[in-house]
């Protein structure tokens, strides 16, 4: 399999982070207008790094959810946010609606779920079983079970080991995130710890494209450093792909961006080993 098929978007609605260039780290000087509106929709990202993979989530928008199911109709694999159902069961029937709607729609994830506050206190692990239940056992079909886990949740005196394993256990897939660029040290202390946890689970590695946990652009450097680590574990079978963050400032033409899809262009006909 061609590593451009491993990759997925981290997708919002469009416009979901239009902020000024002076918030996005640039000087004004160096800014001939003063505010540029990012338009670029998770599909238009998707054609335009050539990648075929969607995870779909709507933060606060009130989205029309079918019209972004019909623009990823030649996605291979979509996946929504569920946070909701961890507080409703019910609510996670409204997913599996949606596949038997669409042949395209593959799982859900649970977005931010250490990191929300009261979330891992209030929920219980049981909650997230009978999610499990009701997506394996359904009148569609089985569908998968995403957790997003960042790197300063692993082993923490907030979120210990053991308690992490234990509320991962249900999932399908964990996907791994370093939300400070200047951070990024964390995933190589934490790699081992981190499979250790996630044994006998599908991974995936997110690529924050804007440096979110300190407000600012991301850097040239990192993004390729992060990248090239992800094809390394890639090739080793250490995990299945790579998830870049985000669509939302795909048009805008920040170096990161443009480091990503140069990157992409050298390494998307890379032919990654299947995973057994």
């Amino acid at each position: 399999m061609k590593l451009k098929d491993r990759c997925w978007l981290w997708g919002h609605p469009e416009g979901r982070y239009n902020f000024t260039w002076k918030e996005k780290g640039v000087p004004e000087e160096e800014a001939e207008i003063n505010e540029v509106k990012s338009r670029m929709t998770p599909a238009e990202f998707c054609h335009y790094f050539d990648i075929k993979k969607v995870f779909m989530i709507p933060l606060d928008v009130d989205v029309n959810r079918r019209q972004y199911n019909l623009s990823f109709r030649r996605m291979t694999d979509v996946a929504w946010e569920c946070f909701d159902a961890t507080s409703d069961i019910d609510k996670i029937q409204r997913y599996i609606d949606e596949a038997k709607d669409f042949d395209n729609i593959t799982g859900v994830v649970l977005d931010d779920f250490f990191r929300r506050d009261g979330a891992f206190n209030n929920i219980p692990v049981e909650q997230l079983h009978m999610i499990r239940d009701r997506l394996k056992n359904n009148e569609v079909r089985p569908l998968d079970y995403w957790m997003v886990i960042y790197t300063n949740d692993i082993c923490t005196d907030e979120v210990p080991e053991e308690a992490a394993v234990k509320y991962m256990e249900p999932l399908d897939g964990i996907t791994l995130w370093c939300w400070n660029e200047d951070d990024y040290h964390e995933v190589y202390e934490k790699w081992d710890k981190f499979l250790r946890m996630t044994a006998g689970k599908r991974r995936l590695m997110g690529v924050y494209l804007w440096n979110f946990g300190q407000g600012k652009q991301a850097t040239v450097k990192s993004v390729r450093e992060q990248l090239e680590f992800c094809r390394e574990k890639m090739l080793c079978g250490e995990i299945e792909g790579i998830i870049l963050h985000t669509n939302t400032m795909g048009d805008l033409e920040l170096p990161a961006y443009q480091e990503c899809q140069k990157w992409m262009d050298e390494h998307a006909d890379d032919e990654i080993p299947d995973i057994i």
